[in-house]
């Protein structure tokens, strides 16, 4: 799957801004968007109208991934609609998770910390979203000579790490597998990158 056209239409808010309603901006990553459709923001699962789509001032019929586009959402105030949100199909949103177990590539470290253990914070990006995070387990680490400790409790730079991440709030996200885009973050801190990753596994689904 990924940027699929007969997907589940799946656009992170970049930005949004008002012009006689709300119009948010975003990259089409899977999925057909049409005027007139219902669509559900995450993680807030608020449902509104598309009003119309406009790529640069010229209207649309439709977009497919890879287009960027404005979106026009009705009945959504510009506090409803922030960036790092997603527009979804109203019947298949992507999940909203503030826990996620990832597998990192740890790449540098902030000047005053050298190792990576529970309790290490930094900044998560993913798509268009950011959010302070918090390591909360480590279940395992690789190092470069390829030798897998399933006991460790600590990461240096150079390993390749399988952890647990707790996020400050909610975050629309989705397994690397399932969807690339919505599945791949960086860790930030101190102005640099320290790690990119990929989300292996989201907590099991709540029953509504």
């Amino acid at each position: 799957t990924g940027r699929d056209a007969s997907g589940p239409i799946r656009i992170p808010v970049l930005d949004r801004y008002n012009d006689r309603g709300t119009i948010a901006m975003g990259k089409v990553e899977s999925g057909t968007i049409k005027p007139g459709m219902k669509v559900m923001l995450m993680p807030t699962r608020n449902i509104c109208k598309v009003d119309g789509i406009w790529d640069a001032e010229i209207p649309l019929k439709s977009a497919k991934p890879g287009e960027n586009i404005l979106v026009k959402l009705n009945g959504m105030g510009l506090e409803d609609v922030q960036k790092g949100f997603v527009i979804c199909s109203k019947d298949k949103p992507c999940r909203a998770v503030n826990k996620v177990i990832c597998q990192i590539a740890l790449m540098d470290m902030p000047e005053n910390t050298k190792i990576f253990t529970a309790g290490f914070t930094s900044i998560f990006h993913a798509h268009t979203s950011e959010e302070e995070c918090t390591v909360t387990k480590i279940f395992e680490t690789t190092n470069a000579k390829r030798v897998v400790n399933k006991k460790a409790v600590f990461a240096s730079v150079g390993m390749q790490v399988i952890c647990m991440l707790e996020l400050e709030r909610s975050v629309p996200l989705e397994t690397f597998d399932e969807f690339p885009f919505l599945g791949r973050f960086t860790l930030r801190t101190e102005g640099k990158t320290i790690a990119i990753g990929k989300v292996l596994k989201l907590p099991p689904k709540k029953e509504d």
